[in-house]
């Protein structure tokens, strides 16, 4: 987050910001030592806090997305966390190498599974924490491809299947993931920007905003820079999902009643 850092203080001068990490910026929102607090919120994160019981506000800034990514020939519309598991993982339940592993009504074609993750994207992070749940890749997964090689690979090879940041990078087919887990939606939803918004698309992690209540008038000129198509072109640049154009119109017009 610190490609905001400049459009920050070049509309509030005597802002201080630290991007020095999640725990910090935490602990620094809850014992009250910073205003406001931009972070990633995984699904058992609690809300952040204020001290004394103040209210807080929360806006969905952004997401760190995972899309799902195949050759043009494969004629699979969706999967499961549960067969992207069964496919990136060095421990799954039900290993999957081959196609028709994960479907029987699938093509017989060995998968070429690879991570296309830039810095600041954390397409490789997200994904081992919702799908894998912290453990590790199969030792046959490629991690951290360049864009130039996922664009590539998903050309070339028959198998690919790619974890991406955008799905700009994978024109030629994007799979609909459905989370499917006890008591989730068994629903596949692809990973457009009202899907991901929506909390729909599983393959996400949200981006929160959450500034004490009492602080928005004085925060006010800083908030509605980061609703801008400014900030959000810095954010998409950096491989995440700002939030839509009309998402952030309301946000500030939340701002206007206050």
């Amino acid at each position: 987050m610190g490609s905001l850092a400049p459009g920050l203080a070049r509309v509030d001068p005597q802002l201080v910001t630290d991007f020095a990490g999640s725990l910090p910026g935490r602990l620094a929102f809850s014992e009250g030592r910073a205003a406001a607090a931009i972070l990633l919120r995984r699904e058992l994160d609690p809300a952040l806090t204020a001290p004394g019981r103040e209210p807080v506000e929360e806006f969905w800034l952004a997401s760190v997305v995972v899309v799902v990514a195949t050759h043009r020939s494969n004629r699979l519309e969706s999967l499961t966390l549960e067969q992207l598991a069964n496919a990136f993982a060095k421990d799954a339940r039900t290993p999957a190498r081959n196609w028709n592993d994960l479907e029987p009504s699938a093509r017989s074609e060995l998968m070429t599974p690879a991570v296309c993750s830039p810095p600041g994207s954390l397409v490789l992070e997200a994904f081992q924490g919702i799908v894998l749940e912290g453990q590790p890749f199969r030792s046959d997964v490629r991690q951290r491809v360049e864009p130039s090689l996922a664009v590539d690979l998903l050309a070339s090879r028959a198998g690919a299947v790619l974890l991406l940041p955008h799905s700009s990078l994978a024109k030629p087919r994007v799979l609909a993931v459905a989370d499917g887990r006890a008591g989730k939606s068994s629903t596949a939803y692809a990973p457009s920007e009202a899907n991901v918004h929506n909390g729909d698309y599983p393959l996400q992690l949200p981006l929160i905003l959450t500034v004490r209540k009492g602080k928005m008038n004085e925060l006010r000129p800083a908030l509605v820079w980061l609703f801008s198509d400014e900030a959000a072109a810095l954010l998409e640049k950096q491989g995440l999902y700002p939030a839509p154009k009309s998402a952030r119109t309301r946000f500030v017009q939340r701002l206007d009643t206050r």
